[in-house]
């Protein structure tokens, strides 16, 4: 059978077709690192037409890497998708916890959106991951609503058919007024990979590897 093995030239052709599939014209070079990334993450060169980024998302994404703050995800896929070693420290995830599995369960609420409340000593200034729940969202602009310090960065990435697009057009239209700077993927589109491809790309660039 003949098929290509090498795995730099592999990784070079990936690159090279994505380009050639994906329409780049609408973002600036270095939301294009970040595009990519995503696009090659979900294999899906239309995805690029779902992907939205504030104004200022990099360069306050920029600083909250140099300065080492906080990395907080919403579920384990997210986790599992980083790439350990562009990684500055442990990020962190509550949906684990007892306490946090034992209240969702009391009070009839998904067990990402419980954990969110766990966020808010360690959120200020940090990049929020969210890949999969959107409850999680909704209940992080709760909290923003009601006076916590915001993370500089959300990258919005739920997937689904129930509260994910609502979610995610409810933080595009607020992440002014809440100080919040944010990558989103619109629509039922979205996953931990995504997420997590996003934040690779971000590290990437501040360790000063370009595709």
């Amino acid at each position: 059978m003949e098929y290509l093995r090498d795995p730099e030239r592999i990784r070079e052709q990936n690159y090279a077709n994505l380009r050639t599939q994906v329409d780049l014209t609408a973002f600036s070079a270095d939301q294009q690192q970040v595009v990519i990334q995503m696009v090659l993450a979900y294999g899906d060169p239309e995805l690029a037409k779902y992907i939205r980024f504030s104004e200022n998302a990099l360069g306050v994404a920029r600083k909250a890497i140099k300065q080492r703050n906080n990395l907080l995800y919403d579920v384990e896929l997210v986790k599992y998708a980083l790439n350990e070693a562009l990684l500055y420290q442990e990020p962190l995830g509550f949906l684990g916890r007892a306490s946090v599995i034992s209240q969702a369960k009391s009070v009839k609420h998904t067990r990402a959106m419980t954990a969110v409340d766990c966020w808010k000593p360690y959120m200020s200034g940090g990049i929020v991951l969210i890949g999969q729940s959107a409850t999680a969202l909704l209940r992080l602009l709760e909290i923003l609503q009601e006076g916590v310090r915001p993370p500089a960065l959300v990258i919005a990435a739920p997937r689904g058919f129930v509260n994910a697009s609502h979610a995610k057009q409810l933080l595009w239209k607020l992440h002014q007024e809440l100080g919040v700077e944010c990558i989103v993927v619109d629509g039922t589109r979205g996953g931990g990979v995504l997420a997590a491809a996003a934040l690779n790309a971000l590290l990437m660039m501040q360790q000063g590897t370009y595709v």
